[in-house]
């Protein structure tokens, strides 16, 4: 007999996502409604990602399409695979370690928009079956109508229901999730000018969102100050460092009594002064302790380090759970002690576009070099063969600057500025250049093979 129970052990409400990248979820919206007269289906492939709060996604990685052969009956109110198709399917995801997936809509506007009492019957004996063949994962059902998406998982001897739907391209996309939970609505009246800006579906978003900022530097202490102000409702501020002398004309926030403190300390302190975000710090370095599941909580990632490493890291924690990143950095270069370059840099990595790879920000020659003692560091830069360990000339002019095009990035994640803007922005202050552009995907890239592996694949930490 099936727990139906949506509750764990302790009587907390699970709450289970089902993540899409768009490419998938369009692919797959022309392949079910191709016919309107009667039902369709197929199998997905999706991997589990647990986060620390116990809630779960499934991230959909692949289609495996049915063809007439594929169904036992096919009707206008009614669908069954056959045993071979289901074998097929169970296969290939037994071989892939995956999580399989039964989808099917119901087309007309007479089908209910959750399950039928015979889909009810299905899904029994389906997730019976699958789960005695593929143990210990995730199994689910889900239909799709002209309504929305309705869907249930089955896992750890219970059956829960699917409560978000999320679709994620360039942008974000909350797809309705028949029976999901509402996201709170209310808005201060602080916020009065911005909801004319960008409208109240935005802000509400932005008050439900949790956000991650990697670095607290120039760039990253006016992101989270931006963001706070703008009312994002959790903020997560990761930094290893403490405030020395010279940050203090660059990090928001911060005195000169704040010096020796820790970063995240000192902007977490100052955020509290007019925020009501909940807000995490947490003092450490990405590349060497291992807090993926901190960062794998996000809903979007702002990268503002200054280092390679912590940019891989990063870049790994997107691609392979579909989380969003906005790169932030600044450079300086000074011929003479004149100003020969002043750039400022934002890149968002997101399902569908280019990764830090892809576009050459990173580098397996330089991230090794960063690894290496400081004394063999030096030596490399003197030869010429790397990049100085001194700390790059920055003014708060110029990371300013670069924070609010990060942040105004976020806002096209959110489609406050429409479907299509340039992924990569890059600005030059000297000659007042500025490019935007969308960075080509490389065919062979670690973002393609890794794209939507969640905890299968381990992010390692040097």
């Amino acid at each position: 007999m099936l727990n139906t129970s949506s509750k764990d052990c302790d009587g907390a409400i699970s709450l289970w996502t089902i993540t899409f990248p768009k490419q998938i979820f369009e692919s797959l919206e022309h392949y079910l409604f191709n016919d309107e007269s009667t039902e369709n289906g197929c199998f997905l492939l999706a991997h589990h990602h647990k986060k620390s709060n116990a809630n779960s996604v499934l991230l959909i990685r692949e289609i495996i399409n049915a063809n007439s052969y594929s169904w036992k009956i096919k009707g206008s109110s009614s669908l069954e695979p056959t045993s071979a198709y289901i074998n097929q399917c169970v296969i290939k995801a037994d071989a892939s370690e995956s999580c399989l997936i039964f989808v099917h809509t119901h087309p007309l506007s007479s089908h209910p928009e959750v399950f039928s009492a015979i889909d009810n019957e299905t899904n029994t004996a389906l997730f019976a079956n699958l789960y005695e063949i593929l143990p210990d994962r995730p199994i689910a059902s889900i239909v799709l109508s002209n309504h929305g998406l309705y869907g249930e998982v089955f896992y750890e001897n219970k059956t829960q229901r699917i409560m978000e739907t999320l679709i994620v391209g360039k942008t974000i996309k909350h797809y309705n999730t028949i029976g999901g939970y509402s996201k709170d609505s209310r808005f201060n009246t602080q916020f009065d000018r911005q909801l004319k800006a960008i409208g109240a579906e935005a802000q509400k978003v932005l008050q439900n969102l949790t956000i991650t900022i990697v670095g607290l530097g120039g760039v990253g202490s006016p992101v989270a100050v931006q963001l706070a102000r703008m009312g994002v409702g959790r903020l997560r501020l990761i930094d290893s460092d403490v405030i020395d002398e010279t940050n203090l004309p660059r990090v928001y926030g911060s005195v000169h009594r704040d010096v020796g403190k820790p970063k995240v300390t000192v902007l977490k302190n100052h955020l509290k002064t007019f925020s009501k975000a909940k807000i995490v710090s947490i003092a450490a370095d990405i590349t060497k302790k291992d807090i993926i599941a901190d960062l794998a909580d996000s809903d979007v990632i702002f990268g503002c380090t200054d280092n390679l490493a912590s940019r891989a890291v990063l870049n790994d924690v997107s691609v392979q759970y579909y989380i969003p990143l906005i790169d932030s950095g600044c450079r300086i270069l000074l011929m003479a002690n004149s100003f020969e370059q002043a750039i400022g840099k934002v890149q968002v990595v997101t399902p569908g576009v280019a990764c830090l790879w892809c576009s050459g920000i990173l580098n397996g020659n330089l991230i090794l070099q960063e690894t290496l003692p400081l004394k063999e560091r030096q030596k490399l830069a003197e030869e010429g063969y790397g990049q100085s360990v001194e700390k790059q000339p920055s003014i708060v002019s110029l990371t300013t600057l670069t924070a609010s095009i990060a942040v105004n990035k976020l806002l096209s994640i959110l489609g406050v500025f429409g479907e299509e803007f340039s992924t990569r922005t890059q600005i030059e202050i000297i000659n007042e250049i500025m490019i935007n552009d969308n960075p080509k995907i490389i065919n062979n890239c670690v973002c393609q093979t890794r794209s939507g592996l969640g905890d299968k694949r381990k992010i390692i930490s040097l």
